[in-house]
């Protein structure tokens, strides 16, 4: 009789995000994983950044597909898991280099009832303290040493779902795939969310001081017209108004992980100043995302060209 793992089949959805050596060194980890069989994997992008017949020509293993015009990271994200045929649905980034065991520990964390999976963001040094501070930023809450358990935050670089989960709840994520979102909706469906720290990817991104402070600002105001568009306008201006708190919020935020996890702590203070401008540059592009509630005009197709080209332009 077979086991529940070996009637499992797993889907692999990677967004590209940050340029093509990252893709590269991503999609090279995921074929050496060990203990694993007959795994799908796809390969999101829209037409600003990849070049499908190339790619696919180099890995014809994986499945590449490639969205007309320009797409947010969280609308590649749906399209992928859209199209993934697997009993179990895991979601990566390109600059995510995933652990030799990480499927074989996903599809054993999914022999139990969990409807998500989420697992630990790992930094892979060395590295400047530019490029810390944005990983701290964004994965500090991510970082180990975090023990098993249910938690109700998990991020979209480590995680994975049962597609009867995501079956569930498709009005969610049909569209566009936030996990906060997600995680929100399958938790009030009854499912249960689980962290462990032995799914392991390690992040590797490189930026220019100027890359990385377009990308706060974008984000930030991405993440501010995306929560005005869902709110009332007294809403919008109060989230305006205590976006001034937000830096002094976020950096606080993230120094509370690092001392409260006893990790980096030295690199944390080295990185404390672009931690300090980085998260300023990401509340300005917030409040201007809630003034406006439009994203930044750089999130056109021309523009998105422009930065992927910059991006491989800073790998180091």
């Amino acid at each position: 009789m077979q086991t529940v793992a070996a009637r499992q089949s797993l889907s692999i959805v990677v967004v590209t995000f940050a340029g093509s050596v990252y893709l590269d060194r991503c999609l090279q980890a995921l074929l050496l994983q060990i203990n694993v069989d007959n795994v799908e994997i796809i390969v999101v992008c829209d037409q600003s950044f990849c070049d499908v017949s190339a790619w696919q020509n180099r890995f014809p293993q994986m499945r590449f597909i490639a969205a007309r015009g320009h797409r947010t990271f969280a609308e590649l994200r749906a399209l992928g898991v859209a199209n993934a045929q697997g009993t179990i649905i895991a979601l990566t980034e390109d600059h995510c280099i995933p652990n030799p065991d990480w499927c074989e520990r996903i599809l054993q964390a999914h022999i139990r009832s969990y409807g998500a999976v989420g697992g630990a963001v790992e930094k892979a040094p060395p590295d400047t303290a530019l490029n810390w501070a944005l990983y701290l930023s964004d994965y500090a809450r991510y970082m180990n040493s975090r023990s098993a358990g249910y938690s109700s935050e998990l991020t979209d670089c480590n995680v994975s779902y049962k597609r009867s989960a995501l079956d569930s709840i498709p009005e969610v994520w049909n569209l566009e795939f936030h996990e906060p979102a997600v995680h929100g909706a399958l938790l009030t469906n009854g499912q249960s969310l689980w962290f462990s720290p032995n799914i392991i990817v390690y992040q590797r991104r490189s930026a220019r001081f100027r890359e990385a402070i377009r990308d706060r600002y974008i984000f930030g105001r991405l993440f501010g017209s995306g929560r005005a568009d869902a709110v009332t306008m007294p809403r919008r201006f109060f989230y305006g108004t205590i976006s001034i708190l937000l830096p002094a919020l976020l950096v606080g935020r993230v120094a509370r992980h690092v001392f409260r996890k006893q990790r980096h702590v030295g690199i944390f203070l080295r990185s404390l100043p672009a931690l300090i401008v980085l998260n300023s540059v990401w509340a300005c592009g917030e409040f201007v995302g809630y003034l406006t509630g439009r994203a930044d005009t750089s999130w056109t197709p021309q523009a998105r060209f422009a930065n992927a080209k910059s991006r491989a332009g800073a790998i180091t």
